[in-house]
This record gives C-alpha cells, structure tokens and sequence, in this order.
C-alpha cells in the first residue's frame, strides 16, 4: 500500500490547510500572504470557540464526530451484540464482524479539521504575545480572552482522547509506550509540506498532550457560567467541572488511579451535582441550556440550527418518534444471563425480577420482540434477522425530550464519577468506601414498589470487583463506555457474545484502522 502513495494531500493535510488550496507537493510552496484573522476584538475571538464546537459536534447531515465516536466504541464491547442488519450496513469492526470505516473516515477521522480549527486560534494568540487584546482589564481578560483559550485546551485534549481511545494503542502503566500510530498536531500549517508530514506521537507523548491539555483547561475555565461576566454563548459549554471530568477520565487510562480518584472527589464535593432525580432525567432535555442534576457536560442537540440528525440512533431503540429500523446494540445474551436478567436469552421471552425493579431497565431501555407477538405485549416488535422471533434488549437513551430528535445529549454524568471512584477505593482495600459510592448509584436505581421491599446497601463484607464492574455496566450500557473502563483498568476483556474466553485490554483488535485515504497520502504514518 506504500507503494501507492500519491503526490497530493492528505485528509489531515486539506483540512489543516483550512482556507488554502490544496495544491501538489510537486508544487512546493510557503505562504506570502496568509489569512488574515478575523479576530480584531475579544467578542470577535468568541467565534472561534464558537466555530470548533460546530465543527466537532455538527459537522453535516449524520457526520458527526462524538455520536460517531460513540456509536463506534459502544460497538466494541462485551456488553452488545450487533444486530448486524446488511439493509443498512452499519457493520462494525468487531471480532467475527465486518469491517465498516465510512464513519470514521468522513467525521471521526476528521476531528482533525477541528484541531485545525483550534489550533489557529490558539497560534493568532501565540504570535500576538498571549495577549492580542491589551485594553482589557485584568479582569475581562480572566472572564473572557483566558477562559476562550482554556475552551480551545479542553476540546483539544478531548478530541484526541477520542482519536487515541479510538485509533491509537492504551497506554500500559510500565511499559515503552513508543508505538508511533497518530499525528500530533499543536499548530496550524503554513506550507503543504508541514500539512501533509506532521509528527507522528509515541503513546506516551499522546496520552501526556491529553493531560496536558486539561490541566491547561480546568486551570483556566470557570467552576459555572455567569450571565453577569461571561458571553451569552458559553452557558452551555464546558466549564472547570467538565475539564475535571475529563482528567479523571484521562487519569484513569493512565492508571493513575490515586489522581482519577482526587478528580472524582473534587466532583462530587463540588454539590454542583447529585443523584436526586429519575435516572431518564439526564435524558430528556429538549430546552437548549437545560440539564439533568447528574449531568456534568452535554451537547446541546435541541438546537435545531445546529445540530442535524445523528448517529446516535445506532445506539437507540427509537428514531423519529417511532421504532428504529437501523439501531444495532442490544443487549448481548452472555450480558444478560450474568446479570441474571433472564434465565434462558434467545429463548425465553420474559425477565426476571432483578431487570423489572431496576429504574434503568423501566426507563432507559427498551424491550423488543416478534412482530407475531399478541398486541401490546412487547413495547415495539422486531422483524429483522438474525433476531426474528427473539425477545432481546435495546437501549432507549437518546430522542427522549419533548423535542425528540433534538434533545441534549449527556457526555459525561456524575453516575460515573461514583462508580470510578468505587473501583479505585476497591482496589486500593478501602471496601467500605467501594460500597458507599456503589450504594449511591444503586439505590437511585431501586423501585422499592416493584421489588416489594427497600433497596438492602452493600456493605464492606460482600462488595466485589464484578458488583462494581455490573453495576457500570448497567448505569453506562451503550454510552461509549464499557471497553474504555475495563482498558483503563488494564484487565482483560470478555468476548461476550463473539466467543469464549478474552482478550489482553492492550490487544490490537481493538484499535480502529486508520483510514485508508491517510495511510496513501500521509508520508509519516507506516
């Protein structure tokens, strides 16, 4: 495939080069007149922010990078089985599965137009001495030109969590972490050659930008917004709580488990967030500065100018106000037979008490069976193979506002700062606390009126590894989440419905290819 590489640009190398042509490398070249910013007054600049959460979050018409993303990952854990419908061809690149890339080529792999994005920002500011915008006070500086350049680090950091959680190798605690596999790209290119040959970052150097980036983001981002300080725009966007969440998240893979847990505590002492509600209520936000209490950093999808439809209804049972015809991610059987969710999947057509009093199956998922089945004993019917007949499980997370279609879209839900700080807590011997912050999650979940007695807490004497890792499961299932966690716990991951057995959590199988187009054009990648 070497041997086909082409004289002209690259994916990453036209959108690095933003407004310029994309010319030959044949045809070198530098930049006599470049662009001039736009950017001539502090309120100007908040468009740039403006601009690459547009590019990132609303990229077009079912291109769009974080439901993308999560449709992807989701796809690659134990916990589903793809239902694998050649009508759509949404087929996922799990073992036995076949390989689909149009994803990520066209939104995914193009996160970095939106680096591309920031990082001119973030250059205009650079060349201008940190500060392009000396009549500002001391003050407007901090609420406005500072906490813009904290916005770029922190969607910067995230965008390539999301590339090397996706694309590069997990990070082995120990180990060289010298495998070579992703662009780094911290400035914007001034000639086709710097576009189209950008270094290629070891894992170590990936995974210490990423931390890197957030810590510039939660140093310089705000705890909340301030209609009195800040611009009108930045309610919705992230904030210190969001950067925070993130570096947990980062942490986390790392294996840097005792600054994971100092992230989550500084969460959860916060009292900007807590559990009080249903657990749909992080779901069902239609109104565009609207969250659920749990809900640390959303995207704003009620916004009908700026988001188009989505891939997140790979993900969910319903689209549109009616059942989904190209959802993929049921529940998979070895999932729910651990769960003791049902006694027999595939066969039986009923669940057990331990589903029916769990808040989360009522009211985030959905059950689906044989389009023959007497009217009204399954909530939607199924009709396609290879489940034609079956009783299976979906999940019912997304389209749930008045809105439907358009309703926000929770990344990152205190839920899952409890349960991270549970298994840290557990693995570090502190039981009782393990089962403090497992109860919590718990209990929210409990229909006491269902179960017919309330919610027993697990105490220090039988908390284990697989309650907390279940109980994760359950909380996050189809959120994107489940092979990163067992990745950032550096233990082995179940095949679930593929097969028997594991895999190591640092095996290559679970690294999405690199898109062919950028393996022909990009001379550093191998």
């Amino acid at each position: 495939m070497r041997a086909q590489k082409k004289s002209r640009n690259g994916i990453i190398g036209i959108f690095l080069m933003g407004a310029l042509l994309v010319m030959s490398c044949e045809d070198s070249f530098e930049l006599e007149s470049p662009p001039e910013n736009p950017w001539t007054t502090v309120e100007e600049f908040e468009r740039s922010i403006i601009g690459a959460y547009g590019v990132l979050f609303a990229s077009g018409h079912f291109r769009q990078a974080y439901s993308d993303y999560a449709a992807t990952m989701t796809s690659l854990g134990d916990d589903i089985t793809i239902a694998n419908d050649i009508k759509w061809g949404y087929l996922r690149l799990t073992p036995g599965a076949p390989t689909r890339t149009e994803l990520t080529d066209r939104s995914i792999w193009l996160m970095y137009r939106g680096i591309g994005t920031i990082n001119d920002a973030l250059d205009f500011v650079e060349e201008k001495g940190g500060n392009p915008y000396p009549e500002l006070t001391a003050e407007d500086k901090q609420n406005s030109l500072d906490r813009i350049l904290a916005e770029h680090h922190f969607l910067r950091g995230f965008c390539y969590y999301m590339l090397q959680t996706m694309f590069g190798e997990t990070i082995v605690p120990g180990g060289a972490n010298d495998q070579r596999r992703l662009p780094l790209v911290t400035s914007f290119a001034s000639s086709a050659d710097e576009a189209i040959n950008p270094p290629i970052a070891t894992t170590q150097q990936m995974w210490d930008f990423i931390r890197d980036e957030l810590l510039l983001a939660k140093e310089g981002l705000p705890e909340q917004f301030d209609g009195s300080i800040h611009d009108a725009s930045y309610e919705i966007r992230a904030n210190k709580y969001a950067a925070s969440a993130m570096l947990m998240r980062t942490y986390f893979q790392r294996g840097e488990y005792d600054l994971a847990e100092q992230e989550a505590d500084f969460l959860i002492s916060s009292g900007q967030f807590d559990l009080s509600e249903e657990p749909i209520e992080a779901f069902n936000k239609s109104n565009f500065a609207e969250r659920g209490r749990e809900t640390i950093f959303y995207l704003a999808y009620s916004d009908e100018t700026l988001f188009p439809p989505h891939h997140l209804a790979i993900l969910n049972a319903t689209f549109d106000g009616g059942p989904c015809e190209f959802n993929e991610t049921r529940m998979a059987e070895t999932t729910l037979t651990r769960l003791n969710w049902m006694d027999e999947p595939g066969v039986d057509t009923e669940f057990n008490m331990e589903a029916l009093r769990d808040k989360r199956f009522q009211q985030l998922m959905l059950v689906r069976g044989p389009n023959n089945s007497p009217s009204g004993l399954y909530v939607q019917t199924e009709n396609r193979e290879p489940i034609l007949g079956e009783v299976t499980l979906w999940p019912w997370k997304y389209y749930r506002g008045p809105k439907e279609d358009f309703t926000n879209v929770p990344v990152i839900r205190l839920a899952e700062v409890y349960l991270t700080r549970s298994i840290i807590r557990f693995n570090d011997g502190d039981l009782q606390g393990a089962a403090d912050d497992l109860n919590i999650v718990a209990e929210r979940a409990w229909d006491q009126d269902i179960a017919g007695e309330p919610y027993t807490p697990v105490n220090a004497g039988d908390i284990t590894a697989q309650r907390i890792h279940d109980e994760r499961l359950i909380e996050l299932f189809n959120e994107a989440d489940r092979l990163n966690y067992l990745r950032g716990l550096k233990i082995a991951i179940p095949r679930g419905d593929r097969g028997e057995g594991t895999d190591p959590y640092d095996s290559d199988i679970f690294y999405w290819p690199i898109p062919e187009s950028e393996l022909i054009f990009n001379d550093n990648i191998d």
